[in-house]
Order: C-alpha cells, then sequence, then structure tokens
C-alpha cells in the first residue's frame, strides 16, 4: 500500500507535466493555425495571398502603398513599426476612393503627420469628446456657426491656434490628368 501511494505523487508530477505540455504544445499549435489564417485584406486582385509585411522600408512598400503614402515619403524612417502598420492598414483603400477623397485623404495625412504626439493626443480627446454630442447638439451649433457673417466667420478662424507643418512634411501636388 505505501509503494502505491509513493508512485502516485510522482504519477500526478508526470501528469500534470503531460498536461503542461500538451496545453503548450497546443497553444502554440493555435497560434501557428491562427497566424495562418488569410485575412481578406492579404488576398490580391489576381486571387493570390500577399505575405504580411515584414520588412516596412519605403523601398519595400508597393507602387500603390507609394502613391497612398506619398505625404508620408519624408517621415517614413522616423515612424515606428506599429504607425507604419497602421499607415498601410489605412491606406488599403485608398485606389478605391474618388478623387476628392483621395485629396482629403493626403490632407488630412499631412495635417496628422505634422502634429507633435502631444497634439495627436489632443486630437484624439478632441475627437472622443464631439462622438459624445448628440446630432441635435451638433446640427444646433452649426446652424449657430452658418448664422455668422463671413468676418465673424474669418476672426473665429483666425482664433484658433494654427499648427505649422513639421520641417519634412510637404503638401502633396495635385495630380496631373
Amino acid at each position: 500500500m505505501r509503494a502505491r501511494l509513493r508512485r502516485q505523487p510522482a504519477f500526478l508530477v508526470l501528469t500534470l507535466f503531460g498536461l503542461v505540455t500538451c496545453t503548450v504544445t497546443g497553444a502554440q499549435a493555435y497560434a501557428q493555425a491562427a497566424s495562418t489564417v488569410v485575412k481578406s485584406s492579404q488576398v490580391t486582385k489576381g486571387g493570390t495571398i500577399a505575405k504580411p509585411a515584414t520588412n516596412l522600408d519605403w523601398s519595400t512598400l508597393t507602387p500603390l502603398q507609394h502613391q497612398a503614402l506619398l505625404p508620408l515619403a519624408m517621415s517614413w524612417p522616423k515612424l515606428s513599426d506599429a504607425q507604419k502598420k497602421k499607415w498601410i492598414t489605412l491606406s488599403a483603400n485608398y485606389q478605391t476612393l474618388p478623387a476628392p477623397a483621395k485629396e482629403k485623404l493626403h490632407e488630412r495625412m499631412v495635417q496628422w503627420a505634422a502634429l507633435t504626439p502631444k497634439q495627436r493626443t489632443q486630437a484624439r480627446l478632441n475627437y472622443s469628446q464631439t462622438q459624445r454630442v448628440s446630432v441635435e447638439d451638433k446640427a444646433e451649433r452649426w446652424e449657430v456657426y452658418q448664422a455668422l457673417t463671413a468676418e465673424q466667420k474669418q476672426a473665429l478662424a483666425a482664433s484658433a491656434p494654427k499648427l505649422p507643418l513639421a520641417p519634412h512634411v510637404k503638401l502633396p501636388k495635385a495630380p496631373s490628368h
């Protein structure tokens, strides 16, 4: 009986070790399987699977990505990998946008890239606050703004803080047709 009791702890230890090993191995297998799941954004027009970008240097981007991210070309090396991935994701549907929307996106890229990290944080906070304002209140404020004279609108615009462009950010040129 005592011999049997002595063997049980060893058996339990081995069983637990086996469970942990199986769990870790299973988790690793699951992680590998999950990483191989193909996202729709990875499938090219030809139906082939695009490899996820591991090297995010400007030279490794596609011509379409170059076109979409043109305003960021000079500041690209200074961006973190996380920022680069976000910009690449944001630019994925660039080719489907109409010309005015493309221009607007480039203008906003220039403006965003020119902000300091502190200004970006403030912009995110401002956006979050405007999302909390009701649609009716926004409409009312818009009507009040529309009722202002041109001089009052100019004075209001002049009183808003102006953000200078960073020296490495250039305004995109208008596309020639």
